[in-house]
């Protein structure tokens, strides 16, 4: 019983009935082995009888000098017997029995004068002088026995009760279990991990509950990471929109006032709130992409199989055709992928834009960029490397671009990190290559 058994309940109901059957017959089988070595050293014992005897024939022999019985009316011998004895007798005259007791109602013993002995001959006196040989045997009957096998039965129902009720109690225990740890969960303590024991269906029903208690959780982490970033893009941007607009509002200004000394300064104030509003709306862009992005991250995005070295190669092999045009060096390094992506091509090509965008923007110029691909841990791995600019610091950022990135990965079941040493910036984009 104390091992856990695995499976459905009923065959754990099953196999539990099983074992408190056998633990009732082995219980049976002891208590009724047990009263009949008890019955056999006492009640059915040899002294026992021998003690239970000699008082019966005392009893008779006093029953028969009070009534004065001679041996010629033996037969009246009978009417003592008549009392619920459990004896038997038998008078023997010179060898010759003349007179043998009626078998008492319950012994099944079969008497056999030839097995008789000395130690069990009596002598029986008669009111006429005579003494005959006699032989009384006392025989407890059946009712002992009867009483042993009643004890084992009940000793048995014991047994089967209390295996049965063990294996109920346990189960009954996890199910209250689980009724308390579903209470604490419903008051909103989803840290709480739910207990799951064993394999069968409440260990199922348990791991369930576990399961879709880490998904919610899971959930409302992110969307509390989401809420939070959210809260500090919002802070992030109003920051930096307020310097254009402050720009473009000074120069508006200056212009419907006409505060300008000639044509050429007219069109520089025109020139520069132009730059200001292409600020503007670059941020306004950023911005429209990450939410655009971010607001589909419960969806489920329609994803279609490419091939791995034919996607990053050209979209890579491209972006490097690109830089080079404008001036940067670019060392490059595809190893086959030799597999397939599953891939939103829309989405993916923001994240990669976005990188290629950042390239633009900080790199440095004099220093070489370098774009790699390569297939590791089943995954195909990016991994762009450039100097950053000395110009970087004069150049705003809102850090859309990079979230925007990270959000697209994850969403493709894939990884984005970065990270900075020594002045060089490092991007790593992971995908799930099959």
């Amino acid at each position: 019983m104390g091992k856990k058994i695995k499976g459905s309940l009923s065959l754990q109901l099953l196999c539990g009935v099983l074992a408190s059957l056998a633990a009732a017959a082995a219980a049976f089988a002891l208590i009724l082995a047990l009263c009949n070595f008890l019955l056999d050293k006492t009640v059915y014992g040899q002294t026992f009888a021998r003690r239970r005897a000699d008082g019966q024939f005392e009893d008779l022999q006093d029953y028969v000098d009070r009534e004065e019985i001679s041996s010629t009316q033996i037969q009246r011998l009978g009417q003592w017997f008549g009392r619920g004895k459990r004896v038997y007798l038998t008078v023997f005259d010179q060898g010759d029995a003349v007179y043998t007791s009626p078998m008492p109602k319950g012994i099944r013993f079969v008497f056999d004068p030839d097995n008789l002995s000395s130690d069990d001959a009596y002598t029986l006196r008669f009111s006429d002088g005579r003494r005959l040989q006699a032989y009384l045997l006392y025989y407890a009957g059946d009712v002992y026995y009867i009483l042993g096998i009643i004890l084992a039965a009940g000793g048995a129902f014991i047994a089967f009760s209390a295996c049965f009720v063990l294996l109920l109690h346990r189960k009954l225990g996890y199910i209250k279990k689980l009724n308390q740890e579903l209470d604490i969960l419903s008051g909103g303590a989803l840290e709480y991990p739910v207990t799951v024991q064993g394999e069968d269906e409440l260990g199922q029903l348990a791991f369930g509950i576990d399961q879709m208690r880490r998904s919610i959780l899971s959930h409302q982490r992110a969307e509390e990471m989401t809420r939070s970033a959210n809260s500090q893009l919002v802070t992030a941007m109003s920051h930096d929109l307020r310097t254009p607009l402050t720009s473009l509002l000074a120069y508006l200004e200056l212009l419907e006032r006409k505060k300008y000394e000639d044509e050429a300064q007219r069109q520089r104030f025109v020139a520069k709130s132009l730059e200001q509003t292409l600020r503007i709306k670059t941020m306004a862009d950023e911005m429209f992409e990450y939410f655009l992005v971010y607001s589909a991250e419960w969806a489920q995005p329609d994803l279609e199989s490419q091939d791995a070295d034919a996607l990053l190669g050209q979209a890579w092999g491209e972006y490097a055709f690109s830089l080079e045009n404008k001036g940067f060096a670019v060392e490059t390094d595809f190893s086959p992928l030799q597999g397939t992506v599953d891939v939103n091509c829309e989405l993916l090509q923001r994240a990669f834009d976005n990188l290629y965008s950042n390239l633009l923007k900080y790199a440095d110029p004099d220093r070489p960029i370098a774009i790699a691909f390569c297939r590791a841990d089943g995954q195909a791995v990016l991994t762009v490397k450039n100097s950053v600019s000395p110009l970087r610091d004069k150049r705003e950022s809102t850090g859309i671009g990079l979230n925007t990135c990270r959000g697209i990965l994850q969403y493709h079941g894939g990884r984005f990190e970065t990270r900075e040493e020594n002045g060089v910036f490092t991007a790593e984009l992971r995908l799930p290559v099959r």
